[in-house]
């Protein structure tokens, strides 16, 4: 008797209509996609489906809370993807479904119940213990990798780990571990690398700044900002950079001002802070092409009442601020900023936000 071949429908769907579709679709539809059958799910936890889905999405944003501690419970996270014209009430609420909001509780392998977030890179979270221990995870995937042979930084009594940033290569596509350890008889600070899986250490040389913290992911590097320039540390050649900063920042009139170095719609940014009878101003310059000196551009002002990181450029001239706990919608126009809540069921206004997230499906 002859057999019947099985009629499979989404194998008749061209490959390049295909992509459209799944790189369109909400993040949460984008996980439901990936069980379907197997060609869905090699391309979306392929290694160009995420920078794809974002090109597809540039009018959409996506958003990270998490709650440290949660009573015994370990962290927990919470992901919204949004449209950039906001959705908001008269209350100064976004307006966000249920079906919008994706709850994530990492699985480590540890009997720790207290974490905490050190550093993010294309969709995976770099965590670290109470236990001095490090995890990597990729929120979507839900895997979790340990970083490996914490002991071997420890080899001398006077080193001191003092954290770390989380990377990835820009040609092979694999995450990698920058560790800071602080050599306190020698008063340096030293920097190892791990590509994470390998369980290897490797030096890089000595820090080019004393405070390498809360450093943001671009183009294969990590960067922190100096006095005359913004350091870069880029995980494909395993080496620290320089850029440079516009000449009207390093005048004197910019010279004592607080800096932080941001992104902004896929550019490097450099905000200026200066506070004067009770107000924050932060000049906003950004970098229009990556590297070149020459396309540094002040994009905008901001002033508020208080000191505040733009994490996300909206529609209509406004900008999404963070403040520690609390977010605000920034009016560049008027220059008034509304303090903005998010109403959804089971959700903790203790969460602290993370700037923009940038979602991605593929493994560690």
């Amino acid at each position: 008797m002859k057999k019947v071949k099985e009629y499979q429908p989404f194998s008749e769907i061209p490959s390049v209509i295909l992509w459209e579709i799944l790189g369109r679709v909400p993040i949460k539809t984008c996980l439901t996609c990936k069980l379907v059958c197997k060609e869905w799910y090699d391309i979306v936890v392929g290694p160009e489906f995420s920078s794809f889905r974002r090109h597809c999405n540039a009018s959409r944003f996506t958003l990270l809370f998490y709650n440290a501690w949660t009573g015994g419970g370990g962290i927990v996270f919470h992901l919204v993807e949004l449209e950039k014209a906001l959705n908001v009430d008269d209350s100064g609420n976004f307006i966000v479904g249920g079906d919008d909001l994706i709850k994530i509780r990492p699985k480590f392998d540890t009997p720790s119940q207290k974490f905490y977030v050190l550093s993010r890179c294309n969709g995976a979270v770099c965590f670290g213990s109470i236990r001095d221990e490090y995890f990597v995870c990729n929120l979507l995937s839900g895997q979790c990798v340990n970083v490996q042979n914490l002991h071997e930084l420890k080899q001398h009594r006077s080193y001191h780990s003092m954290g770390c940033e989380l990377g990835c290569c820009p040609v092979t596509g694999r995450f990698k571990v920058l560790m800071f350890i602080c050599d306190l008889l020698g008063k340096i600070e030293l920097t190892m690398i791990q590509t994470l899986g390998n369980g290897e250490w490797k030096s890089v040389g000595n820090a080019p700044l004393k405070n390498l913290r809360d450093g943001c992911f671009l183009n294969g590097s990590s960067h922190w900002c100096g006095r005359a320039y913004i350091w870069s540390f880029h995980f494909g050649e395993e080496k620290f950079l320089r850029i440079p900063i516009p000449n009207d920042i390093v005048t004197t009139a910019y010279d004592k001002r607080k800096k932080k170095v941001i992104v902004l719609d896929s550019c490097l940014c450099l905000g200026c802070f200066s506070q004067r009878n009770g107000s924050v101003t932060m000049d906003v310059w950004i970098m229009k092409e990556y590297g070149v000196k020459e396309s540094w551009v002040k994009q905008f002002v901001i002033v508020t009442n208080e000191l505040c990181v733009p994490i996300v450029q909206l529609d209509k001239g406004k900008i999404l601020l963070m403040n520690g706990f609390i977010l605000y919608l920034y009016d560049t126009q008027t220059r008034v900023s509304e303090v903005g809540k998010f109403e959804f069921n089971e959700f903790s206004y203790a969460m602290m936000p993370l700037a923009g997230f940038d979602a991605s499906f593929l493994r560690l």
